[in-house]
């Protein structure tokens, strides 16, 4: 099944803006019928093929039975998939490794990320076998990503191809973890640990940032350089999105986006904390409408304009877009939601978000995992260099995670649907709209007008022309150049970020061949 993203929605919900993307997303479904259903796992990838630890094979945590998190729904196999073939291979992990080493592989919401061929694992919630009891593990984990690959594949040991080291500081599970310049970090999580019922809910939030350096020379594991912040109103949260992040200057940086719950109420947080390696800030200036909680997302960074657009693939979400009346419905219970959203922040530090037309086929991004196509231009973080995509551009997968027959309160079960993500850069980061070809050239006027400091231009052209949208001041002089350059024929969205310069009237002209329009706008700060 294939749905092609064709326009976006603007709405306004108090100050809420949703304004035009650059980009487009396109989802086509891959049948790899023979894939594990999972979420909450650890992920690698090397030479063309996934690899898949620990997670659990059930939907989300639910009090049907009286009890979470079983045990028996503990993923307990080393997956291997080719999505070029869609072939699959698994081992039992028991099958060579012992207990001790296995249990906290085979445990859930560990934090983990690849640097290279290698692969680090920390904490996890999970059955201790040998203490028969549900711990968090205090346990850092180093896999070899292409060695593990050739083991599975190969049905070997993966015990030469792993490394251990118990470490107390690691007792986490539900955050984040992730390589900034030379340091580590892990901001929050919680230190969970029993049964998991409604009357029981054993936990510690660790409230603070961790910072410190790991090396492994494939022996042993040493960590060094070791900090703690402790800080309740950016830390005391756990299943957010942690993710990288490239600056105006293009130095990269991680930022946290979301996460439960709220010392004071079962709500999830909103405003995002930024972490470089000088520091970190909480965003107060910005609340986060969409995604709080964990899901799959993919990362672009715009060079042209200092831009970093951080778009989610479905998830649960404090907000959720009603079709019907074309606003935004808070829901306290944090629904499943079918929306693709993409927060965008500028390079004068503000941040947007955008709700995209096209939505999920189903209720499928909660706890999924964004793959990255390799061949994809990336910074060495991850992040896709927006500006050197050309025509419609295969970026990635959506793999595992929860899926649910219901927004709230409904059965879930583990995702068994992956999909290929495309998008398409718009010309100079302009949106076309729709497929239909204009008969007369037209330029609109611009809204919201008056605008603090962004707004939108729509013009039409009916044939291919080398075409230019000027704005120009009461002095008559180019103050910015948003086109210029050849455009086929179609209705287009310009943005037009006006952050830089000064409350007043000005002017939009539009050119293209011998037709030229201009029209009056009016920036209010």
């Amino acid at each position: 099944m294939k749905k092609i993203y064709t326009a976006v929605i603007i709405i306004l919900v108090n100050t809420f803006v949703i304004f035009a993307q650059p980009f487009s997303v396109e989802i086509e479904q891959v049948l790899m019928p023979n894939a594990p259903k999972l979420h909450s796992f650890a992920f690698a990838q090397s030479g063309g093929k996934w690899f898949f630890i620990g997670g659990r094979f059930n939907g989300l945590h639910g009090f049907t039975f009286g009890l979470s998190f079983q045990p028996k729904y503990q993923n307990r196999y080393a997956w291997v998939v080719d999505p070029s073939t869609g072939q699959t291979w698994s081992v039992n992990i028991y099958s060579s490794l012992s207990i001790a080493k296995a249990d906290p592989l085979r445990s859930m919401n560990t934090q983990y990320y690849q640097e290279g061929d290698k692969l680090y694992i920390t904490g996890g919630y999970g059955l201790d076998s040998l203490k028969d009891s549900l711990v968090t593990f205090p346990v850092m984990s180093v896999i070899d990503v292409s060695a593990a690959i050739q083991a599975v594949i190969n049905n070997t040991s993966l015990n030469p191809h792993i490394r251990q080291i118990t470490d107390e500081r690691f007792r986490v599970c539900g955050a984040g973890m992730e390589k900034l310049g030379e340091y580590t970090y892990i901001p929050g999580g919680h230190n969970f640990w029993g049964e998991y019922t409604r009357t029981i809910n054993n936990q510690i939030y660790t409230n603070t940032l961790k910072k410190f350096k790991v090396s492994d020379n494939g022996i042993n594991i040493t960590i060094s350089d070791y900090s703690e912040v402790y800080d309740t109103n950016a830390f005391h949260r756990r299943d957010y999105n942690l993710v990288h992040a490239i600056r105006p200057n293009g130095t990269p940086a991680l930022t946290l986006y979301g996460g439960v719950f709220k010392t004071y109420i079962d709500l999830p947080y909103q405003d995002p904390v930024y972490i470089e390696e000088s520091g970190y800030t909480i965003d107060n200036s910005f609340m986060q409408k969409m995604m709080q909680y964990t899901s799959s997302n993919f990362l672009m960074f715009d060079s042209t304009s200092g831009k970093m657009h951080t778009t989610y693939l479905g998830g649960t979400s404090l907000y959720y877009h009603d079709e019907g009346s074309n606003t935004l419905v808070r829901d306290s219970l944090v629904p499943f939601v079918r929306d693709i959203s993409t927060l965008t922040r500028a390079s004068d530090g503000s941040s947007s978000e955008y709700i995209h037309s096209l939505k999920l086929p189903s209720l499928i991004g909660t706890n999924t995992i964004f793959i990255l196509n390799p061949a994809v231009p990336h910074y060495s973080n991850g992040v896709i260099k927006l500006a050197s995509l050309t025509g419609r551009t295969l970026i990635g997968y959506i793999f595992g995670g929860i899926r649910a027959l219901f927004p709230n309160n409904g059965q879930t079960y583990p995702n068994d649907r992956i999909y290929k993500i495309y998008t398409e850069r718009s010309p100079f980061g302009i949106q076309t709209i729709g497929t239909e070809i204009p008969t007369n050239y037209s330029l609109y006027q611009n809204y919201p007008n008056p605008f603090n400091p962004r707004t939108i231009i729509q013009f039409d052209i009916p044939r291919r022309e080398y075409v230019k949208l000027e704005i120009i001041d009461v002095l008559g002089r180019v103050v910015n150049t948003q086109v210029n350059g050849e455009l086929a024929a179609g209705k287009y969205k310009a943005e037009v970020d006006m952050s830089k310069s000064p409350s007043g009237i000005y002017f939009y002209k539009l050119t293209a061949g011998s037709y030229n329009e201009t029209k009056k706008l009016l920036l209010i700060k």
